[in-house]
């Protein structure tokens, strides 16, 4: 569905101006900006999340996957709006929770219309980068929030149970003597990871919540990862992007998973941004080193070659796969110019701004039906205006 997305997608950046462009006021300076955050924030709530707390992909046949409810709730929560992050927070634990079914806390991953017999979950496999997110928002709501209604789990002690049974069932010691990180609760003989799941900044968060050591390993195993596998995947020479699936080999390199993409597609994408605010949290020296020293190159690279253009999609050794622009990728990239120092940092925001348009029903970002565009673009929207800020530590 990706791929029909990413038609749809060339299609509008073809097309500039078929909808009004939402510009943020000159005369309000910062504050212009800001308000691009909050329009399309109303928009994307009036269009994705149903008055029950349920968020829909409208490409996808109305289904809900564990990381849509994840990211509204990350999204609600630095938008200090508690009446969406309650009422997401709601659907999701009475409708989600694999209590039910596994007798844990994680979430099933996919929900939608059962052949012949209404709504309900369609897969209970764990998605591991969903349930992170969905920990690192509940963490965050019980610091901006302190308690949760009484219809619903306390934020923090969710939060903690969450987190145990991450550690029970989406993590793995490899053959290397490392703990990664799984997919999900895969029970495979291979030990595949995922890149853009990846989220060393929660970890450092999720330690100090819960004062559990793995955590430190796992942020050692996402760098030792990210690095190995940005300069070789099996045979093959990286230039720095990640691939949306590796597995690990004996020794601690990786290869092309058996089955799954190598390339750098809308998975992988998403890997700068949790990276990046690794660097900006915590000033990990190794998230900079990644973004400005490994990706950024290739990058600014693809932009002088590309007339001021990235691609998403583009093969492990850097070939581009499909020449049209998304703001999604622009606001994955966006880290790595920050990074680096790049003033074209300013250019990849500019577009950004560019992609917010006024559709009937609000603002939105790109097209006003793809949720998972409109999720990303905001999300690097937050990050280069600095509202993608650890409420952990800097709760108001």
């Amino acid at each position: 569905m990706r791929g029909f997305a990413a038609a749809l997608l060339a299609a509008a950046v073809a097309m500039p101006g078929c909808a009004p462009r939402v510009k943020p006021d000159p005369s309000r300076g910062a504050a212009g900006a800001e308000s691009i955050l909050a329009m399309t924030w109303d928009g994307y709530r009036r269009r994705f999340i149903r008055a029950d707390g349920r968020v829909i992909r409208p490409m996808d046949g109305f289904d809900t996957v564990s990381e849509g409810q994840a990211y509204a709730l990350l999204r609600a929560v630095w938008m200090n709006d508690r009446e969406t992050f309650d009422r997401v927070y709601r659907w999701t634990e009475a409708h989600l929770s694999r209590r039910r079914a596994r007798g844990d806390h994680l979430l099933a991953w996919h929900w939608g219309r059962r052949e012949g017999d209404g709504w309900d979950v369609l897969d209970w496999t764990a998605a591991s980068d969903a349930d992170e997110d969905y920990a690192l928002a509940l963490l965050f709501a019980g610091r901006r929030w302190k308690d949760a209604g009484p219809d619903i789990p306390p934020y923090h002690e969710q939060a903690v149970k969450v987190l145990a049974d991450i550690l029970a069932k989406e993590t793995r010691r490899g053959s290397d003597g490392r703990l990664y990180l799984l997919p999900g609760d895969w029970q495979e003989q291979t030990l595949v990871v995922n890149p853009s799941y990846f989220a060393p900044a929660w970890y450092r968060i999720f330690k100090e919540a819960t004062k559990e050591h793995c955590w430190d390993e796992l942020v050692e195993s996402s760098y030792h990862a990210i690095h190995s596998i940005s300069f070789r995947l099996g045979a093959k020479a990286g230039v720095g992007l990640m691939p949306d699936w590796a597995m690990l080999e004996p020794g601690g390199s990786f290869a092309q998973a058996s089955g799954l993409s190598d390339a750098h597609r809308w998975d992988a994408v998403r890997t700068p941004w949790r990276v990046g605010l690794d660097w900006v949290w915590f000033k990990e020296p190794r998230a900079r080193r990644y973004l400005a020293e490994r990706l950024f190159p290739f990058l600014k690279g693809e932009w002088e070659r590309n007339g001021g253009k990235l691609y998403v999609e583009y093969a492990y050794e850097g070939a581009p796969l499909a020449a049209y622009e998304s703001s999604a990728a622009y606001a994955a990239y966006l880290p790595a110019f920050e990074a680096a120092g790049s003033p074209l940092a300013h250019d990849l925001l500019e577009k950004l701004h560019r992609a917010a348009r006024d559709e009937p029903g609000g603002a939105f970002l790109d097209l006003k039906d793809d949720y998972y565009v409109n999720n990303w673009a905001w999300f690097g929207l937050a990050f280069g205006k600095g509202r993608a800020v650890n409420l952990w530590r800097d709760h108001p």
